[in-house]
């Protein structure tokens, strides 16, 4: 089901419900021009999790559906949406959003759009959070693979190279920590890596 027949379900058992379906159609539209627009997407998720924050307690047995048989909630109808956007070829976020949901069902999954996330935006921050979906999630040897598939110290910022530190510490190789520790000096500070250091110190 779609993404604004989702929410107008959720929509149906608040104060206002056609205030907040004008209100999810607008940021729709931006979304529509700019699938990576966090502000809009970010506020959108809000109004799903308010929405279904008023609905009736839940009964499996009377539990109000979607068309397809799902039990209506937040998480459903801002997956529609991530997957709606999905389909633009400039899209990265998104795909890094249906990855923390999928995270926990279906890992493989969100590998692979963590990876899309990934190729499609080359900044270093969208790498380490991408790894640190999958870290936090328990996989951290999938986060370190994802990792050195596109780490680059020279150009990304410093909190790819701290993830990539981190995530191989979770993984229990303290000795690659170490080697990617070093491949980071020439482009981080002296208090940086400290404090990295003393990360990989602790976990020996």
């Amino acid at each position: 089901m779609a993404f604004l027949d989702l929410m107008q379900q959720l929509f149906q058992h608040t104060r206002a419900p056609e205030a907040d379906t004008a209100t999810a159609q607008v940021l729709r539209d931006r979304l529509a021009e700019d699938p990576n627009d966090v502000e809009a997407f970010t506020q959108l998720v809000g109004l799903a999790r308010e929405a279904e924050g008023e609905l009736p307690p839940a009964d499996p047995l009377t539990a109000e559906l979607t068309g397809t048989g799902s039990i209506l909630s937040a998480d459903l109808a801002i997956y529609a949406l991530a997957e709606e956007l999905s389909s633009s070829p400039a899209s990265w976020y998104p795909q890094l959003h249906m990855a923390r949901l999928a995270v926990e069902s279906d890992p493989e999954r969100a590998l692979r759009l963590l990876t899309t996330a990934t190729d499609r935006n080359p900044d270093g921050r969208i790498l380490a959070r991408a790894m640190a979906i999958l870290r936090e999630a328990g996989h951290p040897d999938q986060a370190l693979s994802l990792g050195l598939a596109h780490w680059d110290p020279a150009t990304h910022s410093f909190e790819a190279g701290e993830a990539l530190v981190r995530t191989a510490l979770a993984a229990g190789r303290t000795n690659e920590a170490r080697a990617y520790l070093r491949e980071m000096e020439p482009y981080a500070s002296a208090a940086e890596l400290a404090e990295l250091r003393e990360a990989a110190r602790a976990a020996e």
